[in-house]
């Protein structure tokens, strides 16, 4: 098990794909297990998000942490909610102060906490200029109700304006070995001193599923949607649109051959490449169930030789990795 490895302070779990919409089916029972593990495992961080599973993630954080709330930092986003659950493209910003006040209150009670560790908004509300977005967290730090505060998903204006504020000390960004398109937002930050968390580690199951070209997706799971109509509602959309999807598998195939002499799955080698990797100082990795988790922290304790670290690099230069910033403003 990972406990004990200086890596293991370098992840942190990251609770979407347990139970959040547009994965398939969810267990909850598994997804408690999961929480359990990754905390038995010496998994200190756990990420999760007002609207994920419509509530449900935070609850399953909350009970599975509540008497261990001491030894653990939580993280919650908000300022977002779907008018429809079932559909990711009907998503609504709302970073007004009342707005996130309520959504902080009701955040609290699931996590059973009176306060979270890290509050960051979940989206660029196009409503506000991003330093009023940043008042209204301010306000609710100086209320207690959050250490620090921060922003995921910025576009990078209003990503550089909001820094320039000197109130976020976090920012949250995909970035994987596959994806760079927030390098610039993730040095920003660390060159301030804050705190870079990333996710999308597995690039939403690319580097950790065991996924054939022609891989057809349960009907109410995005990446199918992003295959069939090349849109989903997600920032993952351009790692399954297109021709990007059997390409990206076959980088998988490629890593996976390297990891396998070492005794490790592909997840576990990602996401121990992944931490090491100057971008990121808690990298997210996602998980449905405890097997997962386990198998995951695995790589974290392996002997992974500069030779076999060069053939990934080498592997790894030649993806189409899309590098730069379209989200708005």
């Amino acid at each position: 098990m990972a406990e004990g490895n200086a890596l293991i302070g370098r992840v942190g779990f990251g609770s979407g794909t347990m139970i959040a919409q547009g994965y398939g089916q969810v267990d909850e029972d598994a997804a408690r297990g999961a929480v359990e593990a990754a905390y038995r495992a010496g998994v200190r961080f756990y990420d999760t998000a007002h609207f994920y599973g419509s509530g449900r993630s935070e609850a399953i954080v909350g009970e599975i942490l509540q008497d261990r709330r001491e030894e653990v930092r939580l993280c919650t986003k908000g300022g977002v909610r779907y008018t429809d659950p079932s559909n990711l493209l009907t998503l609504v910003c709302d970073s007004s102060y009342d707005a996130l006040r309520r959504f902080m209150e009701e955040s609290l009670a699931r996590l059973r906490t009176d306060h979270v560790d890290v509050y960051l908004l979940h989206q660029f509300d196009p409503a506000l200029t991003p330093e009023q977005q940043m008042e209204n967290l301010q306000r609710l730090k100086d209320e207690g109700l959050a250490r620090e505060v921060g922003f995921c998903n910025f576009g990078a204006e209003a990503a550089a304006r909001a820094l320039a504020t000197g109130i976020p000390s976090v920012v949250e960004y995909s970035f994987s070995l596959l994806d760079h398109r927030y390098l610039k937002e993730l040095t920003a930050c660390g060159e301030r001193g804050g705190l870079r968390i990333t996710y999308g580690s597995y690039v939403h199951g690319l580097l950790s599923e065991n996924f054939a070209e022609d891989h057809e997706f349960a009907p109410d799971d995005w990446r199918g949607r992003s295959r069939r109509e090349g849109r989903s509602g997600t920032s993952g959309n351009v790692f399954f649109a297109g021709d990007a999807f059997a390409a990206n598998v076959a980088i998988a195939r490629r890593l996976r051959a390297l990891a396998e002499p070492l005794g490790l799955s592909l997840a576990a080698f990602v996401l121990a490449l992944t931490v090491r990797q100057p971008y990121t100082d808690v990298a997210l990795f996602g998980c449905r169930d405890a097997t997962e988790v386990a198998d995951g922290l695995s790589g974290l304790s392996a002997g992974i030789d500069d030779e076999t670290l060069a053939r990934a690099g080498e592997i790894l230069a030649t993806a189409n990795r899309p590098a730069e910033n379209l989200l708005g403003l």
